[in-house]
């Protein structure tokens, strides 16, 4: 499946779970192995006149992210780590995908006993 699609088809299944009238939805998504051990954090929220509230990602969701990070375009050359999305109440949406250490996770990792 190309990349384009996994992100369509991303877009669809978030807009269509949203259950309460909203106007933007936003997600920060981080995924990267630490010590050979896949890490997983995410936020995800529906705006309504300004107030944001929290919402859930089904498992079909999660699973178009995994997708999402294994698919890779021709212009990259390594995988991402972390990204933001969002997607307007028109369904015009747009990903921003980062390669730096995920700030989230960064921030758990802080707390973590050392080994």
């Amino acid at each position: 499946m190309e990349f384009v699609d996994l992100q369509d088809q991303f877009a669809t299944r978030v807009t269509r779970a949203a259950t309460a009238p909203w106007e933007e939805i936003r997600i920060h998504y981080e995924n990267i192995a630490i010590e050979g051990k896949a890490r997983v954090v995410y936020t995800s929220e529906y705006w309504r006149q300004g107030v944001a509230h929290d919402m859930s990602l089904s498992v079909e969701a999660l699973y178009l992210l995994e997708k999402l990070k294994s698919a890779k375009t021709q212009t990259q050359n390594e995988s991402w780590t972390w990204l933001e999305f969002s997607v307007d109440r028109s369904g015009k949406y747009h990903f921003e995908y980062k390669y730096s250490l995920p700030p989230l996770i960064q921030q758990q990792l802080k707390y973590e006993p050392k080994r």
